[in-house]
């Protein structure tokens, strides 16, 4: 089409406009109504036509159809020497916005948009840049005396100045046709005339006019007057003007072959889909808000939880593996031991040191209940632990003063203790060292204090940590050797090892327990306690309270898609008109079609966003008062981004569709 519109010899050969037997029908309940039937008509270059006829008799289906605002039942219509009878909608709109430009009677301004943006309306369409669009909108809004009036709306424009913003935007992309329906039907005399003068300068300067009008003052007012009845042409006569012979209106308007641009398409969504209604807009993305928030937030706090208490286990000892005595009693601790199991020994430890490959430290620990008694008021209720071997180096524990267990205390069954920092504060801080303390009516003297570690161990029960605070550590050589203890008892509690690193845990652990299996004679009376592999088994567990979350939030997700679908069916109701304007202009269906999505993935991504933003001061607020670690994670973030835009899409779609699909003839008559 852009040839032959563009090629001279051809327009000068052809009418611009011809109509051959063209016929539009439709039903309107069970009745067939003939709009049009059988109309054959030819306009030429600067003619300027006045349509007339009652009502009803189908000016403005002619108009419609003239203006590729509508297509003809049967028959051939040809602008400017091309068939557009049946041209796809993205051309028919094409043709449109670059040769058509329509003035109605009611105006038809977006109340929405300033003056000079009404006027450039036709351009975002053509996809000329914005700076040309504001160029060119300005030039034609001084030409017919809007210069002073550029950023005011409609509402503050008498209806003279509404009339004149029309036609300016029906002149903006230049194009050869200029469709005035009853252009002078909504103002007085006065200014009816003032339009008129307009558009008689219009056909002067080259322009095709072509006006519908009820008035008979303007009967002989242009070229030709054509006068309908029941769909057909009853008079065609000439007019008082003449053709016009030097027109210099161009045959295309700017950016031919380009559509609406991406930049249009977000400010509009932004303007007209977040901005227009802020209150229902606000109130829509809630749930997308809850939703994006919730999964993001509940997300975080798992991944805190769980990194503290990695954190914590690392500061208990990460390459830790405990042996732990199985503590029998009864007929089945008599069975072990008739079996040839002395249960769990210092052998045993040695053992592993001799035979295990991996391990860099080892400790052995013995629990034992006695009471304590101090020169304190507070009550002194500790944990009493016989040690042996490395086990400050195992468990990662440090002296804030004095000296630890050594071989010597060992060998000589000493009787000396270290305490835990807060029981040596509890016995009076840093004046406990030298101090006795009375385990089990037996004097122990105080040699070290360890350094307070701030390790919750809350939620690692079922990994065997304590709290070394409230240890008080003695010579395991003095507990076994000074002590009474049940017959048949295992002489360890426990055997703490220390490795390598985390990736062979699983491999020493399976040796460790073949080991201790063979020297207890096959029985099972300990067992191999991996506090890592305990709390990532834990941690499995929690993922059940992530699906959970998953779960709400995507109801939620489905909420405020509901939500965003209701909300933009409301609004294709509500701005069924501005869709018949932006058709009428040149808007194609996609175009429709992407401007309604575009709004509603805004209204879901922006929700996203503030959820993101309300997750980040929620967690960031709660990690604080309960001192766990601040984790995002960036992957959950940006599904969260994905979940939404996808719910726009999805919820947006079928209202988007709608409105795409909306007769602009009818958009236009929507009250």
């Amino acid at each position: 089409m852009r040839d032959r519109f563009a090629e001279e010899g051809d327009q000068s050969r052809v009418p611009l406009l011809s109509l051959r037997d063209v016929r539009r029908h439709y039903l309107m309940g069970d009745t067939l109504v003939r709009a049009l039937d059988g109309i054959d008509l030819a306009i030429e270059r600067g003619e300027f036509v006045v349509v007339m006829g009652s009502s009803g008799s189908g000016k403005s289906t002619l108009m419609h159809i003239l203006g590729c605002l509508d297509v003809p039942t049967a028959g051939t219509y040809r602008l400017a020497g091309e068939d557009i009878s049946d041209l796809p909608d993205e051309r028919l709109s094409l043709a449109r916005n670059r040769h058509v430009g329509f003035v109605f009677q009611q105006f038809n301004l977006l109340p929405d948009l300033t003056v000079l943006e009404n006027i450039a309306l036709a351009m975002v369409y053509s996809g000329a840049h914005r700076r040309t669009r504001w160029q060119r909108a300005g030039r034609y809004a001084e030409r017919l005396g809007l210069a002073d009036r550029l950023r005011h709306r409609p509402g503050e424009l008498s209806g003279g100045q509404a009339q004149r913003v029309a036609i300016a935007r029906a002149l903006v992309n230049e194009p050869a046709i200029v469709l005035a329906d009853e252009p002078t039907g909504n103002l007085d005399t006065r200014t009816g005339g003032e339009i008129m003068d307009v558009l008689y300068g219009l056909h002067e300067r080259g322009y095709t006019v072509i006006m519908v009008t009820h008035d008979p003052k303007f009967a002989d007012a242009g070229t030709r007057r054509i006068v309908l009845s029941d769909g057909r042409i009853v008079e065609d006569e000439p007019g008082r003007r003449r053709v016009a012979s030097s027109p210099d209106v161009p045959a295309d308007g700017p950016g031919r072959g380009r559509r609406m641009r991406p930049f249009d398409l977000l400010r509009i969504g932004i303007r007209e889909g977040l901005l227009a209604h802020k209150t229902r807009t606000a109130l829509t993305m809630l749930g997308i808000v809850i939703a994006v928030a919730g999964v993001i937030a509940m997300s975080s706090f798992s991944l805190g939880s769980k990194k503290k208490q990695a954190d914590q286990i690392r500061a208990l000892g990460a390459n830790l593996v405990r042996v732990v005595d199985a503590r029998l009693e009864g007929e089945k601790l008599s069975r072990t031991r008739i079996a040839g199991s002395p249960g769990l020994t210092l052998d045993d430890l040695q053992r592993i040191r001799q035979h295990i490959p991996g391990v860099v430290r080892a400790a052995a620990a013995r629990e034992i209940r006695l009471n304590v008694v101090a020169d304190t008021e507070q009550p002194v209720l500790p944990r009493i632990v016989g040690i042996d071997g490395d086990y400050l180096a195992v468990n990662n524990l440090e002296l804030a003063e004095g000296r630890p267990i050594d071989r010597a205390d060992q060998a000589g069954s000493a009787r000396v203790a270290v305490l835990g920092h807060a029981i040596a504060r509890r016995l009076g801080g840093a004046s406990v060292l030298g101090r006795q303390l009375l385990l089990g009516g037996t004097p122990y003297t105080v040699i070290g204090v360890l350094r307070n570690r701030q390790v919750d161990t809350e939620g690692l029960e079922a990994t065997g940590g304590g709290d070394s605070n409230y240890d008080l550590l003695v010579p395991l050589r003095t507990i076994l050797k000074r002590t009474r203890f049940l017959e048949m008892r295992s002489e360890l509690d426990e055997i703490l090892l220390q490795l390598e690193n985390e990736d062979i845990l699983a491999e020493a652990g399976a040796a460790i327990r073949r080991l201790l299996s063979v020297a207890h004679r096959g029985e099972e009376d300990f067992r191999l306690v991996v506090p890592l592999d305990l709390l990532k088994q834990k941690q499995q567990s929690q993922r059940l309270l992530d699906i959970l979350t998953i779960c709400i939030s995507s109801i939620g997700l489905l909420v405020g898609g509901i939500g965003i679908m209701n909300i933009m069916l409301a609004s294709v109701t509500e701005r069924t008109r501005e869709i018949g304007v932006r058709r009428a202009v040149g808007a194609a269906r996609r175009d429709i079609l992407y401007q309604f999505l575009a709004e509603a993935v805004l209204i879901s991504v922006t929700g996203g966003m503030i959820g993101i933003l309300v997750a980040l001061v929620a967690v960031a607020a709660t990690c604080t008062a309960f001192e766990l670690p601040i984790v995002v994670s960036p992957a959950m973030t940006a599904i969260s981004i994905a979940a939404a835009t996808i719910t726009g899409l999805s919820f947006g779609l079928y209202p988007a569709a709608k409105a795409a699909a909306a007769n602009p003839v009818e958009a236009l008559r929507y009250e």
